[in-house]
């Protein structure tokens, strides 16, 4: 498969680029030891500024076959629809503070609030995520403010692509050890990443997002994210030390083995941000 990424990447890109993408299929397949953290049943987990997060469709299917690929770039596998606005790269989700696990969940599992303050071409938006369950608090304070004329609410994305408490659609999530000098290594290869030059980003973005982007890069908010991070080509599964299941999945003791059987080295933990098996 290396070869065939390869292949792949000179027929695509050329220049910074194209170098940004060969190292990391080099790294890739480095063979590198990653020092993960390690939690006994019932422990809370804790998120380290700038650990990563990344969620799976599907079940057991799509988790063996990113036991067996890694954690690749769809563009790269042939298996592209070309939905997404950001290619080429696998996204993530980037912790951005030190904080536990089941409150950043909880974070997400609630609503990402926008609203304007003032009336007219001088108004401004404010975009703020509301913790699940806080949406009512939330919006008693908006509705007493006689600054914040009109608001609006939305998902967050994390709903749309992790396990939460307010959603079954997925199941699956990995939680990545960023912490060794490879890691970094390998993210400096981020589409987000502001130092790269915009005629870098061309071949990893949708021609119909691409002006926007260039934007959202450098104004980033709760909506846009500023959680998100996409990294070119991909990321290997030794930065795995932990996965995230939703509740079907916990309850599911066949599912938490076959999980177990393949990441022997990882923890799993639930919706609580509590380890359930060590």
């Amino acid at each position: 498969m290396k070869d065939k990424y390869i292949e792949y990447a000179k027929n695509t890109f050329k220049g910074k680029a194209l170098e940004l993408v060969l190292n990391n299929i080099e790294l890739f397949f480095k063979d590198e030891k990653i020092n993960k953290h390690k939690y006994k049943v019932g422990e809370e987990v804790k998120l380290s500024k700038g650990t990563y997060m990344h969620g799976i469709p599907g079940l057991l299917d799509s988790f063996d076959w990113v036991m067996k690929n890694g954690l690749v770039a769809v563009d790269f596998t042939g298996n592209s629809k070309g939905k997404n606005k950001i290619k080429n790269s696998i996204g993530m989700w980037n912790i951005k503070e030190d904080m536990l696990l089941k409150d950043y969940i909880i974070n997400y599992s609630g609503v990402t609030v926008t609203y304007t303050i003032g009336r007219g071409p001088g108004s401004k938006e404010v975009t703020k995520l509301i913790p699940y369950h806080k949406f009512d608090e939330e919006i008693e304070i908006i509705n007493n403010d006689e600054n914040i004329w009109t608001y609006w609410a939305e998902k967050t994305k994390e709903v749309t692509f992790l396990p939460s408490l307010v959603s079954n659609k997925r199941q699956i999530a990995f939680i990545l050890n960023m912490e060794s000098n490879y890691a970094k290594e390998m993210i400096k290869a981020d589409v987000w990443n502001t130092e790269l030059e915009e005629e870098t980003l061309k071949e990893f973005l949708d021609y119909r997002y691409y002006e926007k982007f260039l934007y959202e890069r450098f104004n980033r908010d709760s909506t846009t994210t500023d959680r998100e991070s996409a990294i070119m080509f991909g990321l290997p599964n030794r930065l795995i030390e932990g996965v995230l299941v939703g509740r079907k999945v916990e309850e599911n003791k066949e599912y938490l083995e076959h999980i177990k059987s393949k990441l022997p080295d990882c923890y799993i933990c639930n919706l609580d941000g509590k380890v359930i098996v060590e």
